[in-house]
């Protein structure tokens, strides 16, 4: 369980300026995007930026934002601009300028399955990358002092779903910890389910259920298909 406040750079950016970087031309390097992306820390103390849309690899050669920032495996939307195509044989796509970048919460699945909350909670958007799971969701509040959680469910009986067809269940909890529900806030955080399944070798069928304010008197559920971690 984890609790965070508000960003501080608009999730409206991410509409007007994200863009796909297989598209641009030569032209375009002095531009700036706006993307979602994972960090990867090499050995040799090389850091790249894997980009949610298509593993785009960006090696970051200049940072407007001190190194210390940088963590392996932390989620981050980043605003970038391309300095140069990678030459042939580089392990990643573009050299690249860090502009801003901004931390998304990373919070560990709850594998022993506690209730951590069963206010409501909109789900506007998910989707995986890197074996993380992100939501961009929004609640009731004033404050981003909630707390929002994955839990691990235990396995359904057989005779509520195919056993042919097996799934692993998980719940999205929110808490809103006495917050009164004056406003709409929207955030985004993530969950590490390559920690969950470490071992996996073939695709996991997730059913997600979350208390949806929009259906009164029962859950939402949202299904989606893990694919083991590549490795980079």
């Amino acid at each position: 369980m984890k609790f965070f406040r508000k960003q501080s750079i608009s999730l409206l950016l991410l509409a007007l300026a994200a863009a796909c970087v297989d598209e641009r031309q030569p032209s375009d390097y002095e531009k700036f995007f706006i993307a979602y992306g994972t960090v990867i820390s090499a050995p040799e103390r090389s850091l790249f930026v894997v980009l949610d849309d298509k593993d785009t690899m960006l090696l970051v050669a200049e940072s407007a934002i001190p190194l210390e920032f940088f963590k392996d495996e932390m989620r981050l939307i980043i605003d970038y601009s391309i300095l140069e195509k990678a030459a042939p044989g580089e392990p990643y796509h573009y050299r690249a300028r860090v502009n801003q970048a901004m931390e998304i919460a990373t919070v560990e699945v709850n594998i022993a399955g506690d209730n951590a909350g069963d206010d409501p909670i909109a789900v506007e958007n998910y989707w995986l990358a890197r074996g993380f799971l992100t939501f961009k969701y929004s609640v009731r509040g004033t404050t981003f002092k909630h707390a929002i959680n994955l839990a691990l469910l235990p396995p359904p009986r057989e005779e509520e779903d195919d056993p042919n067809e097996p799934f692993v269940a998980l719940e999205l909890q929110h808490d809103a910890t006495g917050d009164p529900n004056n406003d709409s806030l929207t955030d985004l955080i993530s969950f590490p389910l390559y920690k969950v399944f470490p071992d996996a070798t073939d695709p996991i069928r997730l059913r997600i259920s979350y208390n949806d304010p929009e259906k009164a008197g029962g859950k939402t559920t949202i299904e989606i298909t893990y694919y083991p971690r590549a490795t980079t």
